[in-house]
Parts: C-alpha cells; sequence; structure tokens
C-alpha cells in the first residue's frame, strides 16, 4: 500500500517489470478506497480514501529485485517501520 494514489506509473512500471519476468500470465489489482474490517465485534471497519493499494499476481518474481528496488527509488517510495 502507498499514500499516495497518484502513483499509477509506478504501478503501470511495476507491471511490466512482471511481465518480462513471469512465467505465468500477470494479473493487477488496483484500489484507491480500502476498507479494513478486523472482525472484532463493536468495532467499525476503517475506511480509507486516497491511496494506492495494488497486488500484482505472476510466479518467478525473484529475478526482479534489484529492479523493483531501483523503480521504489526513482518514484521515492521508502519503506516504513
Amino acid at each position: 500500500m502507498i499514500g499516495n494514489k497518484d502513483l499509477d506509473g509506478f504501478v503501470t512500471e511495476c507491471e511490466e517489470l512482471c511481465k518480462g519476468a513471469s512465467k505465468k500470465p500477470v494479473k493487477v489489482n488496483k484500489k484507491a478506497d480500502v476498507k479494513f474490517d478486523f472482525k472484532i465485534k463493536g468495532q467499525k471497519p476503517v475506511v480509507t480514501k486516497n491511496v494506492c493499494q495494488f497486488n500484482i499476481t505472476g510466479s518467478d518474481f525473484n529475478t526482479v529485485n534489484d529492479k523493483m528496488a531501483e523503480l521504489m527509488k526513482k518514484h521515492n517510495i521508502i519503506e516504513m517501520d
């Protein structure tokens, strides 16, 4: 999940990078509004808006680790503690 919904270019570049490495077809799921339901009685779900949550499925992504790190640096994406 990325806290900036305007990173469509990053997701597109990730998809292209993964397509070049995957032996299986790559699928992308991207959302700007995400609901977190913790299933705790009496607690309402948390809804986030204007974020970028995405997942990319495929196979054999181990070969893109260094390229993915470079791509993240290019788009100023840093890991949270």
